[in-house]
């Protein structure tokens, strides 16, 4: 089965719109979107690394480890200008296909 590429809705945009309230590790940016969607966003960590390394990467966003307590460290992602624009870009891009969408599905449609 090949695996489906859904660029219409990314998660990297919910990771980033945490990343523009604050500075969060991990699993504190996975929870906020469990959190503020009542749960019915449930991301895994392990799917969100990758994107978080792919966008350090990039240059979207920076990070730094903070230690936490006497022996636990956190690695802190913040969201640089460059990641603030692509958020910005691809929020433009999400909200046109919903549009898009709805115009199509509101319309009567003559396939004969």
């Amino acid at each position: 089965m090949q695996k489906k590429n859904n660029n219409f809705f990314k998660l990297e945009m919910l990771f980033l719109k945490i990343l523009s309230i604050r500075d969060c590790y991990g699993y504190e940016i996975t929870h906020s979107i469990k959190e503020l969607t009542n749960g019915k966003i449930d991301i895994k960590e392990g799917s969100m690394y990758p994107v978080l390394y792919k966008f350090e990467d990039l240059g979207y966003i920076s990070s730094e480890k903070k230690l936490v307590g006497k022996r636990m460290t956190r690695i802190y992602y913040h969201l640089e200008p460059s990641g603030k624009e692509y958020l910005e870009r691809i929020y433009k891009e999400y909200k046109e296909m919903t549009s898009i969408i709805d115009t199509f599905m509101e319309e009567e449609h003559d396939l004969q």
